[in-house]
């Protein structure tokens, strides 16, 4: 009876709360691939654009968190909703993060390596599958089993990019370890893989944040 009610009155006054964060979060989630295609495009050179990307995220999610506080039934939980807002908010500042770190060590890092742009390419092929986990939130019911089925794979992906990240600090270790070698370049490079894997650690958190929503609705 409540949810016919509630359907009543969205049809009467307009999209609910709830609809109207599920625009949001749609919003915000392609919002972050467009970033990652400007990241991948540029081989994350494009500092400004990917800046003014992350500046459009972040005006999504102050909309996203007005609309939270101003908010006292949702249908999603309200604190795992801003939570996700956030966490897909950090792989954007991520991006914008990495570009920074490569403007400021341009010396030792000119462009890109394969492997970066392969451990960027994890990352981005996850926020393509959150993409799948927040379109879902727009239907009329979560299916806890394909939010967890897309989660798994979000998770395979996270553990993929941190084997990755330990492989390639052993091959750092290895090739800085020689006499004269410049510590500068294996901090450039040693940061800038674990910016790339923050940014899978924080994608993971989204598809965590979907599957409690999943989880709580079922």
């Amino acid at each position: 009876m409540a949810k016919a009610a509630k359907k009543v009155g969205g049809s009467l006054f307009g999209p609910s709360r709830s609809d109207q964060l599920a625009v949001l979060l749609k919003s915000l989630s392609e919002t972050a691939i467009t970033c990652a295609d400007c990241f991948r495009n540029s081989k994350g050179q494009n500092l400004k654009g990917i800046i003014d990307w992350e500046h459009k995220a972040d005006a999504i999610v102050d909309d996203i968190h007005e609309l939270l506080d101003n908010s006292f039934i949702m249908r999603f939980d309200i604190p795992d909703s801003m939570r996700l807002a956030d966490d897909l908010d950090d792989v954007v500042d991520g991006m914008r993060k990495v570009a920074l770190h490569i403007d400021a060590y341009r010396p030792f890092i000119p462009e890109l390596t394969p492997e970066a742009m392969v451990l960027f390419a994890i990352g981005e092929g996850m926020l393509k599958r959150i993409d799948e986990l927040i379109t879902m939130l727009g239907e009329p019911r979560l299916s806890l089993t394909r939010v967890r089925a897309v989660a798994d794979v979000i998770d395979a992906a996270e553990s993929e990019a941190d084997q990755m990240v330990a492989d390639l600090e052993r091959t750092l270790v290895v090739k800085y370890n020689a006499p004269g070698s410049n510590a500068i370049g294996f901090i450039a490079s040693h940061q800038l893989y674990h910016l790339l894997e923050q940014m899978t650690d924080d994608a993971n958190h989204c598809a965590k944040m979907v599957l409690s929503l999943a989880r709580k609705e079922a």
